[in-house]
């Protein structure tokens, strides 16, 4: 069970990242260096990093075989 919420959870987390670059699209369209380009792409380049790390962790945790 710990191991479909953990799925669960990276999902959402996936989605969320998803919409950021959503969001973030335009600002990388137009290639104005504004704060919200630098502000967006350092959240989106954390919570990236951030994903992977708990993926990693969990994948080795809930999937071992």
């Amino acid at each position: 069970m710990k191991a479909y919420l953990w799925l669960v959870m990276m999902l959402v987390w996936l989605g969320a990242l998803l919409g950021g670059l959503w969001w973030i699209w335009p600002h990388l369209e137009a290639m104005r260096p504004t704060r919200d380009l630098f502000i967006g792409l350092a959240w989106l380049i954390a919570g990236g990093a951030a994903w992977l790390l708990a993926l990693n962790l969990g994948v080795a945790r809930y999937w071992r075989r």
